[in-house]
């Protein structure tokens, strides 16, 4: 008899992922690419492909395969979301269409495409070259702030409060992509997780946010879920529905950017996949949501598995090292062992300089942890984060 199992295609998944889909009784094709490496739980055969740079090569690999329905592909990461909606297009398979991701890389065409469906529409100015972004920044106004279209991490992120600073900016610019100034948003940044199926979409939390301020922003730290007062809920679930639906998005986790400011809330950005910085992974400590799981059964029309009955907090902090010396050998042991904390990590190699943290990827080290409180959640993170960080 065949298997009628749906199959669910994986572009560089990490464990989890592959873990979800096997609890779903999926069958499941790991594809990664030549340099990525390979989920321990990752089944035979693994398919390698250089599909971040040629997605024409992955689609005749799966054509080959001749895969029984019903099958599709996923992807999670920024470039994976992309590249499973082409996939997914060319071959029949269903999946999110490729313009709402498209739409999501591009802050500017999010902006033009939402316009007032979400809120009141953020003053900006999209700039095909260098040469385009001093008039811009002088029609939108001090203080603003200037980022790539397709950025993400805080990369390329800068906050300009006058034209002395913008000269230094410009002339310190490297200019490979367009580029959107704003203006800039004042009041309290959170994230919005989401998910969606062809039933609507679901806000599955509030995050609140920290990071370095002015002038790069880079994330230092989440914790989920938060509670708002039930007006500002509201008008956040509006704007983040609203956006969803304008662009067309389908399927899958969702990642919305908004900042509270006394006028309410003010859109961002958003991604179509998952939130980074191990969010993924806090939804499911805290409240046992699983985006991954969700999105395959919502492309495969399956019912959506029943969520644990969890109400705890969980959040993740950042940690930074003395930039002035080498890197010193850290365990981790002693953090992971103590109480609520989940995962730790030093991302710096012993011996090496620690960066300037100017985007995500320069930060040094993390932790996250859980508790049942807010109050525990801070106490367990706050004691990790001394325990990762004291002196040898």
């Amino acid at each position: 008899m065949p298997d009628t199992r749906p199959t669910a295609v994986l572009l560089n998944p990490r464990d989890l992922v592959v873990t979800a889909a096997q609890k779903l009784g999926f069958s499941v094709i790991v594809v990664g690419d030549p340099e990525a490496p390979l989920p321990g739980n990752a089944p035979e055969p693994v398919l390698r492909s250089p599909w971040i740079t040629d997605v024409d090569q992955l689609v005749e690999q799966l054509r080959a395969l001749d895969l029984p329905a019903p099958v599709s592909c996923f992807g999670f990461g920024e470039l994976g979301c992309a590249t499973s909606a082409v996939v997914n297009e060319r071959l029949g398979w269903p999946g999110n269409p490729p313009e709402a991701l498209a739409a999501f890389k591009d802050k500017a065409r999010l902006r033009a495409e939402v316009g007032d469906r979400a809120g009141a529409p953020v003053a900006h100015v999209t700039c095909a070259t260098e040469e385009e972004l001093r008039p811009a920044v002088e029609r939108i106004g001090f203080p603003c702030v200037v980022k790539p279209v397709d950025g993400t991490g805080s990369s390329g992120v800068r906050y300009l409060a006058d034209r002395e600073e913008t000269e230094r900016y410009l002339a310190a610019l490297s200019f490979d992509t367009p580029h959107i100034v704003e203006e800039f948003l004042v009041g309290a940044e959170y994230s919005v997780e989401a998910v969606s199926s062809l039933e609507g979409h679901r806000i599955l939390a509030i995050t609140e946010k920290t990071t370095t301020g002015a002038p790069h922003f880079v994330e230092t730290g989440h914790t989920l879920p938060v509670r708002l007062d039930p007006a500002s809920e509201a008008a956040i679930t509006d704007l983040v529905t609203g956006m969803l639906d304008a662009i067309g998005y389908r399927y899958g986790p969702s990642h919305t950017e908004v900042m509270l400011t006394e006028a309410g809330p003010r859109l961002i950005e958003s991604h179509g996949r998952p939130g980074g910085d191990r969010i993924s992974d806090l939804l499911v400590l805290a409240l046992g949501e699983d985006v991954f799981a969700q999105m395959m059964t919502a492309v495969f029309g399956l019912p959506t598995p029943a969520a644990a009955t969890r109400k705890q907090v969980a959040g993740i902090r950042y940690v930074t090292y003395d930039r002035t010396v080498p890197m010193p050998g850290i365990s981790t042991e002693l953090v992971a062992s103590l109480p609520g904390v989940a995962e730790t990590a030093i991302t710096v190699a012993a011996g090496e300089q620690p960066p300037e943290v100017r985007r995500s990827a320069d930060r040094h080290g993390f932790v996250v942890a859980t508790g049942n409180t807010r109050d525990e959640l801070e106490t367990n993170l706050a004691r990790a984060v001394r325990t990762l960080t004291a002196k040898a």
